[in-house]
C-alpha cells in the first residue's frame, strides 16, 4: 500500500511538470514573466466629444446663468454704469449667413422685393455655411488619418526604440503599452550610457521628441489653445447674443427695426430660426473648435522635429480662418455691407463696474493653462506612460546642436 502511494505521487510529480512545462509557465526563480499589459483605455476622442465638449458647454451655460440671476438680485451700487448699444456681427461666413438669414426672412414675411431672388440669396448663404461646416470637418478627418496619425506612429517608435535601448535592450526591463511599444519598467534599469548605443539618427530623433523639451512645448501649445479658446469665445458670445438674449417672437414680422441709413437691428427671432442658427452656426463651430483643439495638440505632441513644431503650429490656424477666407473671397460686396449694417443685443442692456465685467476674461488665461498641462502631464496620448527620461539624457546632445559643434 505505501509502494502505490509512493508511486501515485511520483505520476502525479510527473504530470504536474509537464503540464507546466507545456504551458510555459516559468519553474527558475530566476526566470521572470514580463510585467502584464496595463488595461484598455477608452480613446481620448471619445472623451473630447463624449465628455469635453458638451460638459464645457453645459458649465459654460450654467455659469452665464448663475451670473445674471446673482446681477439681477444683487444690483451695483456702482454709479459707473454703461449703457450698452448694439453691437456688430462678426464679418465672416456665419456673421454673412446669420445677416442674409434674418433680413431675407424678414423681407420674406413682409412682402418685399423679389421672392426667389430673395430665396436664392437665403439659399447661397446657408449653403455656404454648410460648405465651410463640410470642409472643414473633411480637412480635420483627412488631417487625422494621414498626418496626426503618422506623426504619432512615428514618435512610439523613436521613443519606444529608445526606451529598449536604455533599459538594456532587456524585455525583462520593460513592459509594452496597449499600443505594442516599450515602456522602462524599473527605474534602476536606466542606464544613461546605454545612450552610446542608439545611432546617431536615433540620438537625434529621441532627442528632438517636443516632450524633450517641455519649454518649448508647452508655450506652443499654449498660443495654440489660446487661439481656439478665441473662436469659442465669439461662438459662445454668439450664442448668448442671439439664443438667450434675444427674445423669441412669433413671426419675423417682428424681428427687425431700421436704425440709421442701412443698418438694422435685430430684436427677436422665432424659434425656428433660432433652431436654425444652433444647427448651422453655433453647434457645428462649437463642436469642431473641440475637436480641432484636442487633434491640434495631439499632432503638435507628435512632431519629431522642433522646427516643424513651430511650422504645424501656424498651419493649424488655416483651417479656423477658412470661414474668413470665404467671406473675403466668395461673399458678394452688397452681403458684406448687409453684415457690417445689422446689428444684434448685447447679452445685458447694462454693464455696471464689477469684478465680472473687468476681470473675468482674464480667466481664460488660467483655462488656457489648466488645458495645456492636463493635455501634457495627464491626457495626452501621444506616448503613453512617458517616463520624462530623455531631457536628462539629451541636454548636452541638444546644446551641441544648438551651439553649432554637433556631428
Amino acid at each position: 500500500m505505501k509502494c502505490a502511494r509512493v508511486v501515485f505521487l511520483s505520476l502525479l510529480v510527473g504530470v504536474g511538470c509537464e503540464f507546466l512545462k507545456r504551458s510555459n509557465i516559468a519553474l527558475e526563480p530566476s526566470e521572470q514573466a514580463l510585467p502584464e499589459l496595463p488595461p484598455k483605455k477608452t480613446a481620448p476622442e471619445v472623451y473630447v466629444l463624449g465628455v469635453f465638449a458638451p460638459g464645457s458647454f453645459l458649465l459654460g451655460l450654467g455659469a452665464v446663468v448663475l451670473l445674471r440671476y446673482y446681477e439681477r438680485h444683487n444690483p451695483s451700487s456702482d454709479m459707473e454704469i454703461v449703457e450698452r448699444q448694439p453691437e456688430n456681427l462678426d464679418e465672416d461666413v456665419y456673421g454673412a449667413g446669420i445677416a442674409t438669414l434674418v433680413r431675407d426672412s424678414f423681407s420674406l414675411v413682409d412682402g418685399k422685393g423679389d421672392i426667389f431672388l430673395r430665396v436664392s440669396r437665403l439659399s447661397s448663404s446657408i449653403v455656404l455655411m454648410i460648405f465651410v461646416i463640410s470642409l472643414q470637418i473633411f480637412v480635420i478627418l483627412q488631417m487625422q488619418s494621414l498626418v496626426a496619425s503618422r506623426a504619432v506612429t512615428e514618435i512610439r517608435q523613436i521613443y519606444g526604440r529608445y526606451e529598449f535601448v536604455m533599459y538594456g535592450a532587456e524585455m525583462t526591463h520593460v513592459y509594452l503599452t496597449p499600443n505594442g511599444f516599450p515602456r522602462g519598467a524599473d527605474k534602476q534599469y536606466f542606464d544613461p550610457a546605454n545612450f552610446g548605443r542608439l545611432t546617431e539618427d536615433e540620438q537625434s530623433s529621441a532627442c528632438r521628441i517636443p516632450f524633450s523639451q517641455p519649454q518649448l512645448l508647452l508655450p506652443i501649445l499654449f498660443i495654440w489653445t489660446l487661439t481656439v479658446v478665441a473662436d469659442l469665445r465669439r461662438c459662445g458670445d454668439l450664442f448668448v447674443r442671439l439664443i438667450l438674449a434675444t427674445p423669441t417672437i412669433t413671426s419675423m414680422r417682428d424681428a427687425v427695426v431700421e436704425s440709421d441709413g442701412e443698418c438694422e437691428i435685430i430684436v427677436g427671432l422665432t424659434r425656428s430660426i433660432k433652431v436654425l442658427l444652433m444647427s448651422t452656426c453655433v453647434l457645428p463651430r462649437y463642436f469642431i473648435n473641440v475637436y480641432l483643439l484636442w487633434l491640434g495638440c495631439r499632432w503638435l505632441a507628435a512632431t519629431p522635429s522642433f522646427g516643424d513644431l513651430l511650422l504645424n503650429a501656424v498651419a493649424l490656424e488655416f483651417i479656423l480662418l477658412l470661414k474668413d477666407t470665404l467671406y473675403a473671397g466668395v461673399v458678394p460686396d452688397r452681403n458684406k455691407r448687409a453684415t457690417q449694417n445689422t446689428l444684434i443685443q448685447p447679452w445685458q442692456k447694462t454693464e455696471p463696474a464689477n469684478y465680472r465685467v473687468f476681470l473675468s476674461s482674464f480667466l481664460l488665461i488660467l483655462v488656457t493653462c489648466a488645458w495645456v498641462l492636463y493635455y501634457v502631464y495627464k491626457f495626452q496620448a501621444v506616448l503613453p506612460d512617458y517616463k520624462w527620461d530623455v531631457a536628462q539624457v539629451c541636454a548636452s546632445y541638444v546644446k551641441a546642436i544648438t551651439s553649432g559643434k554637433s556631428r
